[in-house]
């Protein structure tokens, strides 16, 4: 037995094993009491009084942790430093137990007055009773997170285990006296809350430290505030997943999540107890950074080896506890388990942190894991059910213990002394604390050194442990999920695996994530890539870039403030006119949301991109995609043009943009365009050679995949950016662009003629007719509402009452819910948002042109590229809603936030020398 505690006590520097041992076996205790209790409850009070008793216990508990505001987390931090200020943190919970339980639970009770709805159908009277324990419950999570504090752990587990025995006891006792009730059992509950009351309150008499100063209320309400976003969000990312599971995927889902919780919790029965014993030690200067890093290490050993035990008898346990109609709570438990083996490391740093008032990287961490956590919770639940909700969950862990472990790493790195000195001068250290004395950089490096003999990379969550524990975490789910469910296919798997490589590739590779995105925008607009990237995955992509940007310690760019209000005031103007102007169609309400995600670019975007040889590489990872996406479009167009029968040209172009399957030929010829514009002004600066060559290769291809296109939109914008392009350079530059056209031109198919000739003059087609009433039908729209407009996607419901066909057509052939948009980006805004949305929308590109332009002056290349881009998309803009396109958004804007006005301060991949500037074919007074 003693090798085995001296081996646990270097594993777990600076806390007792015995104590944490203790602490386990109480929860363990305690919970296996109130499931024993719970069990007979269930039994004699049948469902519906069982439902009654659980939802009287629930509120209490709930409202406890809402009203707590973090108090209990500085009880435990400031307790220890002096009898005085115990006493003072006594006399404070107390007073603040009866006043915010008593208030929040008479707010309880007044909204049910006004919605009945709240008391979640207990009788009223039931309800009373129920609100009377959140005081009492409140008092007794104060009290004992005090005791905690001042280091005696074995008072707060004694006290947290008297609960769970009178309540066993009362309900033993009313089951045999024949008058159990799910009154009677909640008073049984009760009792044992006010006895575990009066326990910590009769310890609170007992003296630890000596005399000294006592809490400024600052000081710790700032602690306070600070530490109670974490502990609530935690709560809530397990809890208040239920009600969005019953949303998103009906009672069934709901079940099965409900059969993996009990799991869930017991699995965070070690870390809490290592972090309850681990705190008090490093307030008292006992464990420092490097300890807690080792702590860590050593919880997720444990705790992996407890998630396989569970992930292997979860089969055989799950169906002979609940039944068989149950078993498909295994595969949540599985997609539970890798989050909670990661949020058990997590929890040992996340008590690290807080002991030593560290709490941003906590906030940033608990905040972050939440996002991703509902993020992937509204993209996976609709479709996997409560196994995607599990899930969603280990997503939004392991986000979180990464961060954490980012956080202690930097601690160790940037700050090298010992945790324990004090991190505020208004709280002086406990008497009977060892002092540390004052220490130089170099005594505490050798001392640490000694001690803990593993370097800095130790610490967890390094980049390439993290990746071989996701890959190993999905080979496993996936080889369990296979094993026990058939039904799942290996293509299933392998997919699910793919994507868990590549969600922690872009984590934790450096602009892994950017790249990522460039490829994603011209994926998008292929056969298989318009049902791959949708816009919720997109807007996932792009949250997982932002993560990748905190994780790697990047941080977040942020824009102007001019800019930001003004994006961020018209989209939300944009949503609210939406949701709530003419909006006949009852169902109408989505159209807010379905606007947030086409703008969640303009949104998130400037976020994430700053100039840079990243989002250069960037750019070249979007341009290539393109050229290869041109390539494929090419060869589709060719082969339908080489199998055109007896069809005309121009029926014959026709027949390509409307065969099965091909993508939106006026989306595919602006991303032709955009990606045309980047490599154009890039050939200038690529020195000669392959790159030089390959550079206007891919000019070349895209202009080709532009003609393929069959985009009449394309056309004329890929002849105003040359135009704009040529203006600026030689009369030389421009014959020689002139006549290489002019040679291209004569080269294509006839069907790319006709459609070039239906732009020149004739009679307009039927669907050019149906067009131009649209944009008179616009006009009239905006003459009626000039002001705000229609609201957005409201456009169809408002069409029938001002269309006026003018064209060769059959107006009864037309479907108006289908025409949603003016085909006319302009008239769109103006018909939908009026003049308001159009003012903002301008400001908005007034912003990007103002970049452009000022880029262009300081002589930086990608400012005429982001130009040249804007301008073809503002062609594109006359004849389609491309920019309602979230990918080719995206596109535009990693074009845009290239550019980059200061002269030096970004340095390029390929920057042209200063001789070949001078001589270059385009010099700074050419455009005069």
């Amino acid at each position: 037995m003693q090798p085995i505690m001296k081996s646990l006590r270097v594993r777990l520097p600076g806390v007792s094993p015995a104590a944490i041992g203790a602490t386990l076996a109480t929860r363990l205790l305690a919970t296996a009491m109130s499931f024993a209790a719970g069990v007979i409850a269930a039994r004699d009070l049948g469902v519906q009084g069982r439902a009654t008793f659980a939802v009287m216990i629930s509120v209490p508990t709930v409202l406890s942790i809402v009203a707590v505001l973090g108090m209990d987390n500085a009880n435990a931090r400031f307790s220890g430093t002096s009898h005085t200020a115990f006493r003072q943190i006594v006399r404070w919970s107390v007073a603040f137990s009866l006043v915010a339980g008593s208030a929040l639970a008479g707010l309880w009770l007044l909204l049910s007055h006004l919605w009945p709805v709240v008391l979640l159908g207990v009788p009223f009277r039931l309800a009373l009773v129920a609100a009377a324990m959140c005081p009492v419950t409140l008092l007794t999570t104060l009290l004992g997170t005090a005791e905690i504090g001042r280091g005696r752990i074995k008072t707060y587990n004694r006290a947290s285990t008297v609960p769970a025995v009178f309540h066993l006891i009362g309900v033993c006792g009313l089951l045999a006296a024949g008058s159990l009730t799910p009154t009677s059992c909640f008073l049984s509950a009760l009792t044992g809350q006010l006895l575990c009351a009066g326990v910590l309150l009769i310890a609170a008499t007992a003296r630890v430290h000596d005399d000294g100063e006592q809490v400024s209320a600052r000081t710790f309400g700032s602690f306070a505030i600070k530490a109670y976003l974490p502990n609530l969000i935690h709560y809530g990312m397990m809890r208040l997943d239920v009600p969005v599971i019953q949303l998103l995927a009906g009672a069934t889902a709901v079940a099965m999540y409900a059969v993996a919780l009990p799991l869930a919790e017991a699995m965070f029965l070690l870390p809490t107890a290592v972090a309850l014993v681990m705190f008090s030690a490093v307030t008292s200067g006992a464990v420092d950074a490097r300890a807690a890093a080792r702590i860590a290490r050593t919880v997720l050993a444990a705790a992996a080896m407890a998630g396989a035990v569970a992930a292997a008898a979860a089969p055989v346990l799950i169906p002979a506890i609940y039944g068989r109609p149950y078993s498909g709570a295994v595969q949540v438990i599985w997609a539970m388990l890798p989050g909670l083996v990661l949020f058990s490391t997590g929890r040992s740093l996340q008590a690290y942190l807080s002991a030593a008032d560290l709490l941003r990287p906590v906030i940033t961490a608990t905040v972050v894991g939440a996002v991703v956590n509902i993020v992937f919770l509204g993209v996976l639940t609709p479709h996997y059910a409560a196994v995607g909700a599990g899930a969603a969950n280990s997503a939004g862990y392991l986000v979180f213990a990464v961060l954490l472990g980012r956080g202690v790493r930097q601690r160790v790195r940037a700050r090298p002394r010992e945790s324990a000195e004090p991190v505020t001068g208004e709280v002086s250290a406990a008497p009977a604390r060892p002092s540390l004395g004052r220490l130089s950089l170099k005594t505490v490096g050798d001392r640490w050194r000694n001690a803990y003999p593993r370097q800095v990379r130790s610490v967890p969550f390094s980049g390439a442990p993290v990746v071989a524990a996701g890959l190993l975490t999905a080979a496993g789910v996936g080889y369990l999920a296979m094993a026990y469910s058939p039904a799942i296919s290996t293509f299933t798997v392998l997919s699910a695996s793919g994507l868990v490589v590549i969600v922690l590739a872009c984590v934790l590779i450096p602009d892994a994530g950017l790249y990522v995105l460039a490829a994603a925008v011209p994926l998008s607009q292929s056969d298989v890539g318009t049902s791959l990237i949708s816009p919720r995955r997109l807007v996932a992509l792009m949250l997982i870039c932002l993560l990748g940007r905190v994780v790697a310690g990047s941080g977040i760019v942020w824009p102007k403030p001019t800019g930001v209000l003004i994006t961020v005031g018209t989209v939300g103007y944009a949503a609210a006119a939406s949701a709530l102007i003419y909006d006949a169609d009852p169902q109408g309400t989505g159209n807010w949301q379905y606007l947030l995600l086409a703008c969640a670019p303009l949104l998130l975007l400037p976020l994430i991109i700053e100039p840079g040889p990243a989002l250069d590489r960037a750019l070249l990872v979007f341009c290539w995609g393109s050229v290869i996406l041109a390539v494929i479009e090419i060869v589709q167009a060719g082969s339908v043009f080489a199998m055109k029968g007896d069809l005309t040209p121009a029926d014959t172009a026709v027949l390509a943009i409307t065969q099965e399957g091909a993508a939106n030929h006026n989306a595919v010829g602006a991303l032709f365009v955009m990606a045309a514009a980047v490599l154009l002004r890039r050939y200038e600066a690529v020195r000669k050679g392959l790159p030089r060559l390959a550079t206007g290769a891919g000019v070349v291809v895209l202009t080709l995949g532009i003609a393929y296109s069959l985009s009449r939109a394309a056309y004329l914008a890929g002849i105003a950016m040359i135009a704009l392009y040529a203006a600026r350079r030689s009369l030389r530059g421009v014959l020689a662009l002139s006549v290489g056209a002019a040679c291209l031109v004569l080269l294509l198919p006839a069907a790319i003629a006709a459609r070039f000739d239906s732009i020149l003059g004739g009679v307009p087609d039927a669907n050019s007719a149906v067009r131009l009433d649209l944009w008179s039908s616009a006009l009239r729209m905006f003459e009626a509402h000039p002001l705000f407009g229609v609201g957005y996607l409201n456009f169809a419901d408002q069409l029938p009452a001002y269309y006026q066909a003018t064209g060769d057509y059959e107006i009864m052939f037309l479907q108006f819910p289908l025409l949603e948009f003016a085909h006319n980006t302009y008239l769109t805004v103006l018909s939908q948002t009026g003049l308001v949305g159009a003012v903002g929308i301008g400001a908005i590109v007034v912003l990007g042109v103002r970049r452009a332009w000022r880029a262009i002056r300081s002589g930086d290349p990608a400012g005429e590229a982001a130009l040249l881009a804007m301008v073809g998309v503002g062609v594109c803009s006359v004849f389609g809603e491309i920019l309602l396109v979230p990918p080719l958004l995206a596109g535009l804007l990693l074009i845009i936030l290239a550019a980059k006005p200061a002269p030096a301060d970004v340095p390029r991949p390929v920057p042209a020398p200063a001789s070949a500037r001078a001589s270059a074919p385009v010099p700074a007074g050419g455009a005069r």
